[in-house]
């Protein structure tokens, strides 16, 4: 048995999740109590956000110490087991382009929807997210992917990461007072399928947790064109239900193409192969 599923054969996922959520429950409490700004366009409600890579971080140093730790904390680096470089493409353009396809169905439909404002200052100020992305991938990606796709299938791996992602994320979405519960479901169905999308690009793209922080960063990318003066809430034009049923349309492709069980073995690879021969 070789030191990486040693590793990952330590590693517990009933105590990330009961650390995640034990971790974030008081704060879930303080923030609907006290409207505290951390910094500009952060609330106290949303530090649970963080809470995967705190409760990873805890769970590491008592499974494998300080090595452990700096081991996962390397893989933040690991830009350079991307491979191949031509799964780049997928990562940055996945999520912009359903933001599109919503913008383009209700354009369709004849709702008014602003020009976006393309602007270097915005993209500059939306850089900053791709370092918060960690404080979610190093758990979900860094701590539990792994040991779940020993046990399951890796459609089933990203189907019950993403109730843990959405999970989350849902008490941040009441607390704030902004969507109804309607908007709330139909948005935790796209997080569901999303974590699918993102079990399949770090599946192929060398599992590489630099490549599911740069996809999370592209979640919100394509909607930062659209700047909002209240930072917690989405732009008013933003359907989750027309994104949900999108992105469950590119788990279908996915699933079709790839197959459930690895989402990583492409169904015509030999076909092609062949072909260059």
């Amino acid at each position: 048995m070789s030191m990486t599923t040693e590793a990952i054969g330590k590693r517990s996922l009933a105590r990330f999740v009961l650390f995640l959520f034990g971790l974030s429950l008081p704060i879930w409490i303080l923030g609907a109590e006290y409207d505290v700004e951390l910094f500009s366009g952060f609330k106290l409600f949303q530090l649970p956000l963080a809470m995967p890579a705190v409760a990873a971080l805890i769970l590491t140093f008592r499974e494998q110490g300080r090595d452990g730790v700096v081991a996962l904390l390397g893989r933040c680096l690991d830009f350079p087991k991307i491979e191949p470089k031509t799964w780049l493409l997928a990562i940055f353009f996945l999520y912009p382009s359903i933001g599109l396809f919503t913008v383009a169905m209700q354009r369709m439909l004849g709702i008014p929807i602003p020009s976006p404002h393309f602007s270097v200052i915005v993209l500059l100020g939306y850089s900053t997210v791709f370092f918060l992305t960690f404080g979610e991938e190093l758990g979900l990606t860094g701590y539990a992917i792994d040991p779940l796709q020993e046990r399951y299938s890796s459609l089933m791996s990203g189907i019950l990461l993403g109730l843990i992602w959405a999970g989350y994320h849902i008490p941040g979405f009441i607390i704030s007072g902004y969507y109804t519960y309607e908007w709330i479901v139909w948005h935790a169905l796209y997080i569901v399928a999303g974590r699918v999308l993102f079990v399949w690009i770090y599946n192929n793209s060398g599992k590489s947790l630099f490549s599911t922080a740069l996809c999370h960063w592209t979640f919100g990318l394509f909607w930062s064109f659209w700047p909002q003066d209240n930072l917690q809430q989405a732009v008013p034009f933003y359907r989750p239900d027309v994104t949900a049923a999108a992105a469950v349309v590119y788990v279908l492709v996915v699933v079709f193409f790839w197959g459930p069980q690895t989402l990583a073995r492409f169904r015509y690879s030999q076909q092609i192969g062949r072909a260059h021969v």
